[in-house]
């Protein structure tokens, strides 16, 4: 009953005490979850302050096999409920899972409806954790012909992408393949990094960071897919609901794994369009 890492989540509501134990005993089908989301209004702080705030509440709540979600959301005065299988990662709502979820850890009849919805629980941001993206000053190739400018950089799966800041995905892109090419410091500029390319027609580009954390994640990610020796983009437990977009430029991707998310078949990222 940890949420994110701290115990400060367990309370007077969610600890065991007798009348849990007996429930418990009465039967082998009889269980527990905990149903975390609801609000409860907290006192005003002291002061000339009307209005109220509110404070996210974890709850402890006895259930079985047959307790329905109909039931728990009764109980928690909610419209629906999001579902996280034994520590695993948080699922949608209950409309896209099956209606009996076999499973030890919760109740194995789960009833819904699909017009069910509830505010989703935070995940780290996704984006954030499937790819690097930012606008840095950007030279392309070794020699000094070339000037800087500000470009739009996104390291996503096994290529260094570099756009117009203004257009972005509509403009012109270059696409750098990395598996088996080079990612080096550049010593003679500040929190500046080369990344090459593979084979004879190597191209090269160096980006300019503006903090040395910026430099260091990007440097540290960049070194992990030069290093590859087959075009892999593993993408598992990131509890993604479609592929990201710029994942689709890179042309070079042999394997990718997906485990452990929750995709959909349809939409811009979904697995209908893996063809791409």
């Amino acid at each position: 009953m940890k949420r994110n890492g701290s115990r400060g989540c367990v309370t007077r509501k969610t600890r065991f005490g007798s009348r849990e134990r007996d429930w418990l005993k009465g039967d082998a089908q009889r269980g527990c979850v905990c149903l975390y989301g609801a609000s409860e209004p907290q006192p005003p702080a002291s002061g000339p302050q009307t209005s109220t705030s509110t404070q996210p509440d974890l709850k402890l709540v006895l259930c079985s096999t047959k307790t329905t979600a109909e039931e728990l959301c009764a109980q928690r005065e909610v419209q629906g409920l999001y579902l996280q299988l034994h520590g695993d990662l948080i699922r949608e709502h209950l409309s896209k899972v099956p209606d009996a979820i076999e499973c030890e850890h919760l109740p194995t009849q789960v009833g819904y409806d699909d017009e069910l919805q509830s505010e989703k629980p935070v995940n780290a941001d996704q984006q954030e954790r499937t790819l690097l993206k930012g606008v840095f000053s950007v030279r392309k190739g070794k020699t000094q012909l070339h000037k800087w400018a500000e470009r739009q950089v996104i390291l996503c799966g096994t290529s260094l992408i570099v756009a117009s800041v203004k257009d972005s995905l509509t403009g012109k892109m270059h696409i750098l393949p990395l598996v088996g090419g080079k990612v080096e410091e550049v010593k003679r500029r500040q929190h500046c990094l080369m990344f090459s390319s593979a084979g004879p027609q190597a191209q090269t580009y160096y980006v300019n960071f503006d903090t040395l954390t910026d430099y260091q994640r990007w440097h540290r990610q960049a070194s992990k897919v030069v290093s590859q020796t087959i075009s892999l983009v593993d993408l598992s437990c990131y509890s993604l609901e479609e592929v990201p977009e710029y994942l689709f430029y890179c042309q070079d991707v042999t394997h990718l794994n997906l485990r452990h998310n929750f995709m959909s078949l349809d939409g811009p990222g979904g697995l209908i369009n893996f063809s791409r």
